[in-house]
């Protein structure tokens, strides 16, 4: 199994995405109620299977490597799986299983449903390709076949305002994929090769004023992928306007993988640990001006996305520090944050689901109707506000705890009043939505049906379960951050000892 599970995990979904149409013709002919649901659900469970599978070997210290046609590398393509990715991989089937779980009652009001399924899985299949590939010109590919199907997702209900988040996504998004194919074409002049460990240790030997114009040019094409401040522009009207379980794949999975290819690209491609403070000064900012502007929302859900390029400052920060410390939490954080960033969207699309907006001002005292779907809220909201036990707090503290050891006592400050607005953001959220005066029109509503609720409950509990005992996350974090630090095990591994 272990053999061909990395590619296993990009072919499921892929071929799945292109089998979907036809499933959804035959179901309706023979009047199979719900078969295109059962088999996407089908397909994401079989895909977190050959994800696991391949644990054991990644987490004993193997770099698993696949190589496509028999090339040996740097020929051909191949995938590359250690630490590093196998912790992306995993969150994105992860994530891509319950929010296909989730869609399965979410999406059921809305029509073209097979053209949903078939994004859906086409994303997964991009993102998996992006986690797992050890070449950098197919990066881009699947980066772009991530990007295309999410520019249709964010459109996919046909309403102006998706639409024009869409195009607005589309263009800005487009800029970014172009810097990056440009760095990568730069690079490929310079040393004549597209296999990342190779390329690894070819620019190794370069001048490293010849990398500067490349790295600048991937630094910032994926900060607008991962909508670092001031990149972030597309990103609030985008979460805003797609459909809230769209909404909860992107902030749990797509911006997951987006920051994996930002620390493969600068640590592992060009070696720039140099450039970590940069990184992390600019999660300083990003996490400032996002949990500035999610004050001063609204609307939820573009609470929650300003909210969401906070965090990615937290990551960034952490990363950034370079230390042992700094990267475990950054990554820990990373983890935590596509578990209850996830199922804060998913709650957003639970009240939309039975209210029919978003909008904070034309809400209230929804505790009486949904208590526990307000119950879970608040846990989403004090784990993402870093307060103990929930494992928001466990993945900051240790952020915290880096920037001091570090010498940049100064980022620890900032990060602790960010997370003081993170708290406020969220009250004020909790008492707009579930408490104060309920509206006449929403004393009928009733509590989020099961099927929707399951995925929440269970992401609430690893809120729980990674807050009550973090030294498990950072159990599952470690092999990542052992990865970013040894990129000379993974090209040694990737080029047969070299």
């Amino acid at each position: 199994m272990i053999s061909h599970a990395p590619i296993l995990a990009i072919l499921l979904p892929l071929f799945a995405a292109f089998l979907m149409p036809v499933i959804g013709i035959l179901s309706r002919r023979r009047g199979i109620k719900r078969a295109r649901e059962w088999f996407a659900i089908a397909v994401v469970l079989a895909e977190f299977a050959v994800v696991a599978s391949m644990l054991p070997a990644v987490w004993g210290g193997q770099v698993l490597v696949y190589q496509l046609g028999g090339w040996q590398p740097p020929w051909g393509v191949n995938l590359a799986i250690d630490g590093l990715n196998l912790l992306v991989a995993l969150i994105v089937a992860g994530i891509g299983t319950l929010v296909m779980i989730y869609s399965f009652v979410y999406m059921e009001r809305d029509t073209g449903l097979d053209q949903y399924y078939t994004l859906f899985l086409l994303i997964v299949a991009g993102m998996m390709g992006v986690a797992l590939t050890g070449d950098i010109f197919n990066l881009y590919v699947f980066f772009e076949i991530m990007c295309i199907s999410s520019y249709a997702l964010v459109a996919f209900r046909r309403k102006w305002q998706s639409i024009e988040a869409s195009i607005k996504y589309m263009i800005v998004s487009s800029l970014g994929t172009s810097f990056i194919l440009l760095g990568i074409a730069l690079l490929y002049g310079l040393v004549g090769s597209l296999n990342i460990a190779d390329l690894a240790q070819k620019l190794g030997q370069v001048s490293p004023s010849a990398v500067i114009v490349p790295l600048a040019l991937f630094v910032t094409g994926l900060g607008i992928k991962i909508a670092v401040v001031p990149l972030h522009m597309w990103m609030p009207d985008a979460y805003q306007a797609a459909p809230s379980a769209v909404a909860a794949l992107f902030s749990g999975a797509t911006a997951t993988v987006g920051i994996y290819a930002m620390v493969r690209v600068v640590y592992t491609l060009f070696g720039a640990f140099a450039i970590g403070i940069m990184l992390a000064a600019l999660g300083l900012v990003t996490m400032v001006i996002g949990a500035l502007m999610a004050l001063a929302q609204r609307d939820l859900k573009r609470l929650l996305a300003y909210s969401g390029i906070s965090q990615v400052g937290y990551v960034l920060l952490g990363i950034g520090l370079g230390t042992v410390l700094g990267i475990q939490g950054g990554l820990f954080h990373l983890f935590n944050n596509a578990i209850y960033k996830t199922m804060l969207f998913m709650i957003a699309g639970a009240i939309i689901y039975r209210v029919g907006t978003s909008n904070m001002d034309q809400l209230g005292g929804l505790w009486k109707n949904m208590p526990v779907t307000a119950t879970l809220f608040v846990v989403g909201a004090l784990a993402i506000s870093g307060v103990p036990p929930f494992n928001g707090f466990a993945s900051k503290w240790m952020i915290y705890v880096a920037g001091i050891e570090a010498g940049q006592p100064v980022f620890t400050i900032i990060a602790l009043i960010t997370s003081a607005l993170t708290l406020a953001y969220f009250l004020k959220a909790l008492n707009s939505i579930f408490l104060g005066q309920r509206p006449k029109h929403l004393s009928d509503v009733k509590e989020t049906p099961l099927p929707m609720m399951f995925p929440i409950m269970l992401l609430a509990v690893l809120c729980v379960v990674f807050g009550v005992l973090p030294q498990l996350g950072i159990d599952i974090v470690r092999p990542a951050q052992e990865a970013v630090m040894n990129s000379g095990g993974y090209i040694s591994a990737v080029l047969g000892g070299a």
